[in-house]
Parts: C-alpha cells; structure tokens; sequence
C-alpha cells in the first residue's frame, strides 16, 4: 500500500464515469511489476473495485495479492444491480441558459431561491437518479441532485427534477444531511 495522497480519481473516470459519486477513493496499492492500482469502496454494497491506468480491473486476492479479472463482471458484481437503475455523475454538462423554476415545496426550509441557484451554479458535477417511468413514451424520470455550499458557506443540498429539454423543477433543498456527507466532500472537486 503506498502512502496517503490525494485521491486519484482518473481510473474511475475513465472505467465508469455515470458511476463516480457511487465510489469513495480508499488507498493506492503498487504491485510487484510497478503497476500502480487505485481502490475505490462502493457506498452502498462496500465492495471494492481496483483499477490500473489502463482500464485493467483487479480483485484483492489475499495474502498481499491482486488477480486481474473481467471489468464488467467486476463492476456488475459490485453494483449488484444492473447499471443503469442506480445513480449516475455528469460532470461539466450544463445547458447554456438552463431554465429552473421552484416549487412551493422547495422553500419549506426557509432556504431562498437565490441561495438554492448560488448551489446550482457553483455545482461542477451532478448527482442523477434515473427512475423508470411506467409510461416509456416519455422515458425515465431524472432527478438531479447538487450538493454545494451556498452563498454564506453553508452546505446545502438541492434535488430538481429533470424533463427532456433540460428544463429543471427545484422541488427541494434543505441543510445538507449526513448521508450526503460523502458525495458533498467529492462534489467540493470540481466545484466552479
């Protein structure tokens, strides 16, 4: 195990990148021959995926030991889901004019619209759940999740809805919880 640094997120990016925010950076692993592994912890199944520079997939053998397996078996494995049912990362894709509207329910906390755009805005990267539709003419449901400090420093969280012209429905934001805590923390790199 190599010592401490920054998270390296690039293997991840480059393997799975609808599948970031699902991952925490834990430790970087050199192996024998130099290659240099980065191991990512699935929140929720707390599986591991390890990955190499070069899109190779690793499982931890034992005994101070890696195996190099199939990526995709690895990562359904992981997921323990199919892939597109959970959530996914865009990253840097924001209309030009974005048009948001708010619900009456989006400022129950007291949270104004000003802050809850100031979040929007700074937001470089963009949680998205897809939920199925019963009604497959108009495809999936997206809700939008940005995580970000506003203003005046707090941290919020601001959950929109998601039609297919990129129109956005803010239909709630409150004082970040700490179930967020993990995606707040990586959404801080690639605020604007």
């Amino acid at each position: 195990m190599l010592s401490a640094g920054e998270p390296e997120w690039e293997p991840l990016l480059n393997f799975a990148p609808d599948h970031v925010g699902d991952f925490m950076w834990m430790f970087a692993v050199a192996l024998t021959d130099g290659t240099r592994l980065e191991a990512y912890k699935h929140y929720w199944t707390r599986d591991y995926l390890h990955l190499d520079n070069e899109g190779r997939a690793f499982i931890y053998a034992g005994n101070d030991r890696y195996e190099e397996v199939n990526p995709p078996w690895l990562f359904t494995r992981i997921l323990g889901v199919e892939l597109e049912e959970r959530y996914s990362v865009r990253q840097n894709v924001w209309p030009a004019h974005p048009y948001i509207r708010f619900t009456r329910s989006a400022t129950k906390h007291r949270i104004s619209r000003e802050r809850s755009l100031y979040v929007i805005e700074q937001c470089g990267i963009q949680f998205v759940e897809r939920r199925r539709s019963d009604n497959w003419e108009y495809g999936a449901d997206k809700h939008v999740l940005f995580l970000g400090d506003d203003l005046e420093g707090v941290a919020l969280e601001v959950l929109a809805a998601e039609n297919l012209e990129e129109e956005f429905t803010v239909i709630h934001v409150m004082n970040l919880r700490d179930r967020f805590l993990g995606l707040y923390e990586e959404a801080k790199a690639w605020r604007k």
